[in-house]
This record gives structure tokens, C-alpha cells and sequence, in this order.
């Protein structure tokens, strides 16, 4: 063999030699994933880079995050629709009974008015009010 013929053979098995080591790794992890911070704070994950191995689960812990914490959102909204219908219920029913019971004492017009005005208090602001502060 003559020294030409040498460093092609060995030139070709350190290549051989080569793509044998890099089947073995895995690329992904050479490849960085840029994560927003509170994505990261939310589904506890190390601070610092993160690689492409590391995504699909990271995404899977996003989801999860995201979909519970929006379903106990959403339960926490109907408990407190539940109770302020609750609420508006037994102020509706006083005040009908109050109305009722005013008629049959003398200003009993007037008590129902003043107490109706305070029950007013106990409404929510119209929205015009809001538009303006924003």
C-alpha cells in the first residue's frame, strides 16, 4: 500500500468511526429551546437553557398547567355566580316581603324607600363609570 492509499483508509475509517459515535447521540440535545421565564417558574423547570429533548415534556407540563388551573378557574367563577344568585335571592325575597309589609304601617312607603336605597347600595356600579377610569 502506498502512503496515499493509507490516509484514505484511514480517513475513511475515522469517518466510519465518526458516524458510528454521532448515531448513537442524540441531536436534540445540542439544540436549545428558548422558554419564556414564567413558562418555566410555572411548570418548575431549572432555570437556564433548555434543549430540544427536554421540550416535548416541558410542553406536556404546560398543558397540564394550563388546562387545570383553568378548569379550577373557571369552577371558582361558578361557585361565586352560585353565590351571589344566592345572595341576590334573599335580598329580592326581603325586599318583597319589606314592600309587602310597608303597606301596612303608616310611612311605611318611606321606610321601604330608604331601605330600598341602601340595598341600591349593595348593586354593582354601572360600566360607564369603569370606561371612564380606564
Amino acid at each position: 500500500m502506498n502512503e496515499k492509499s493509507k490516509y484514505i483508509f484511514m480517513g475513511l475509517i475515522a469517518v466510519l468511526l465518526f458516524i458510528l459515535t454521532a448515531q448513537g447521540c442524540d441531536l436534540r440535545q445540542f439544540v436549545s429551546v428558548d422558554v419564556p421565564p414564567p413558562v418555566l417558574e410555572s411548570i418548575d423547570a431549572t432555570e437556564g437553557s433548555m434543549t430540544l429533548a427536554d421540550a416535548d415534556n416541558a410542553w406536556a407540563d404546560w398543558q397540564y398547567f394550563v388546562e387545570s388551573n383553568s378548569e379550577r378557574f373557571r369552577t371558582a367563577i361558578d361557585d361565586a355566580e352560585g353565590r351571589y344568585a344566592t345572595l341576590h335571592s334573599i335580598i329580592s325575597i326581603g325586599l318583597e316581603t319589606g314592600g309587602d309589609f310597608a303597606n301596612t304601617i303608616p310611612y311605611g312607603g318611606l321606610i321601604f324607600g330608604g331601605l330600598t336605597g341602601l340595598a341600591g347600595l349593595m348593586l354593582p356600579q354601572p360600566k360607564v363609570i369603569k370606561k371612564k377610569e380606564e
